[in-house]
């Protein structure tokens, strides 16, 4: 394969990349149950789910090394590094949470994969998160609120199309999935 063949292919992906993004941001069903079938789509959904953990860790590490003074490079690695690694593990535990939840409790037909996939592509509005960086407490409070709520929206309706749930059942779902977590939360 040629130099440029490959880049035409990186370039096409990436450009699938931005469009599912987006279609997903704007709760898209149909891409959401695209993504469920595309397993080439699994890179992809983790890449997302990278992307929207690096910029929680670097806007949340800048947010707080400037409220302490504390703003070095060395920090600002350090920090981002370990939020970025935390809440990627806890969209890995929340997806196979609900899952369980979904597949034992509420008898949903789908892989891990399959679900996963749709829920990694839909926290992508945390990419807003890099915002709380911005050391105005309007904007922070207004980017928090903003990004979780749109996470969660979209949260739900891939949890609902790619289980094929109904709106009780998918409720019920992330609330059960929510007091679990809670719980064992509260036990360590």
């Amino acid at each position: 394969m040629s130099q440029g063949q490959e880049r035409a292919i990186t370039r096409r992906k990436i450009q699938q990349l931005a469009l599912r993004i987006y279609r997903t941001t704007r709760f898209d069903t149909e891409t959401i149950r695209e993504l469920k079938e595309d397993r080439t789509a699994t890179g992809q959904a983790v890449a997302v789910l990278l992307l929207v953990g690096l910029s929680y860790g670097l806007g949340f590490s800048i947010f707080n090394g400037l409220q302490h003074s504390t703003l070095s490079l060395d920090y600002l690695i350090s920090n981002t590094l370990a939020n970025m690694i935390i809440t990627d593990f806890a969209a890995f535990i929340w997806s196979a949470t609900v899952f369980l939840v979904g597949t034992k409790l509420f008898q949903g037909k789908t892989g891990y994969w399959q679900l996963a996939r749709p829920l990694f592509f839909s926290t992508a509005p945390g990419i807003l998160f890099i915002l709380i960086a911005i050391p105005f407490s309007p904007v922070i409070v207004t980017m928090a609120v903003v990004a979780a709520a749109w996470i969660v929206s979209g949260e739900f309706i891939a949890l609902k199309s790619a289980m094929g749930f109904n709106t009780q059942r998918t409720l019920l779902t992330s609330v059960v999935g929510l007091l679990i977590l809670t719980f064992i939360q509260m036990t360590i």
